[in-house]
């Protein structure tokens, strides 16, 4: 098969060659598809309204409105018409949110629509796909300040450094979804308080379980329900779960009849202070402070 080359001499525009199906600007052997030398330039298109479709014809367009605004990308086609690897990008240079939908049912990166913040700029792609699939991909997310990302509510941004430490700016739930949250390593953690904690939690201000544990009649007690429970159960052997050194309990036993309460715990020995009987149809509240591998029990009567 022969070779073939063209050379196209412009005087103003300079030389185009073609060879083994590479085209070059300014470049007599070109090794890409497209090879040029010198600079490329491409549609630059100011928006200012509320609502715009892309067009064959766009690249780069620049939303400068005065409101929120919402973009739509071409529907895809198929057969020779099919524009995949066309890009875009879109730079939000206002205050507002630009909104970037693909043509329903297409999607970018398999979401209906992605949101631009202020300042910000996506660059998009086409899959050449059709249909319910990611007909365009989000090739990059840019902004035109540092840092890159904001920070805020309890997090610090220092140049792209994204820090834990700030100041919280809204209500912050932080959801274990069954998993641990430890707080490691040797220094201390202060609640309520601007001067460094002293022990391993400091709280200055009150600190309450958010709940009591209602054990209803049952004479096993599960602690780790809250370091606060009541039973309806009569005074007598009572178990209890899932106490540790260093940890103080209360038991409120509620039952109507009088008797002498006795506790056991795995692991725990028990030591009472001053045991005896309750008094019928009253309140006694058990105090429990654990000490090492002893439970130390004071009693109060008819509360």
């Amino acid at each position: 098969m022969k070779k073939i080359w063209m050379a196209i001499t412009l005087p103003i525009f300079g030389i185009i060659t073609a060879q083994s199906g590479n085209i070059g600007v300014n470049k007599p052997n070109p090794a890409s598809t497209l090879d040029i030398s010198g600079s490329f330039a491409a549609q630059y298109k100011t928006v200012s309204a509320a609502t715009y479709a892309m067009t064959s014809s766009d690249f780069y367009v620049s939303y400068t409105g005065t409101a929120n605004s919402i973009f739509t990308l071409p529907a895809a086609i198929t057969g020779l018409e099919n524009f995949k690897g066309r890009m875009y990008t879109i730079k939000n240079n206002t205050a507002f949110t630009v909104t970037v939908n693909p043509t329903t049912p297409e999607t970018i990166n398999g979401s209906t629509g992605i949101t631009v913040p202020a300042g910000q700029s996506v660059e998009l792609i086409s899959t050449g796909q059709t249909g319910a699939v990611s007909t365009w991909e989000l090739s990059g997310f840019r902004s035109a300040t540092l840092p890159l990302t904001t920070a805020s509510n309890g997090l610090t941004a220092v140049g792209t450094d994204v820090r834990l430490g700030g100041t919280l700016s809204q209500a912050t739930d932080i959801a274990t979804a069954g998993n641990n949250l430890i707080v490691s390593g040797t220094g201390n953690v202060g609640i309520g308080s601007a001067t460094a904690p002293v022990s391993k939690l400091e709280v200055n201000g009150s600190s309450t379980n958010a709940t009591s544990y209602n054990a209803v009649a049952s004479t096993t007690i599960d602690f780790s329900r809250s370091n606060l429970a009541y039973t309806t159960a009569n005074a007598g052997a009572f178990t209890l779960q899932n106490i540790k050194d260093g940890g103080t309990y209360t038991l409120s036993v509620r039952g109507t009849t009088a008797g002498t309460s006795t506790f056991t715990a795995a692991g725990f020995t028990v030591r009472y202070i001053n045991n005896r009987a309750t008094v019928a149809n009253t309140h006694t509240l058990y105090t429990l402070v654990v000490i090492g591998t002893v439970i130390y029990v004071y009693i109060a009567t008819a509360v």
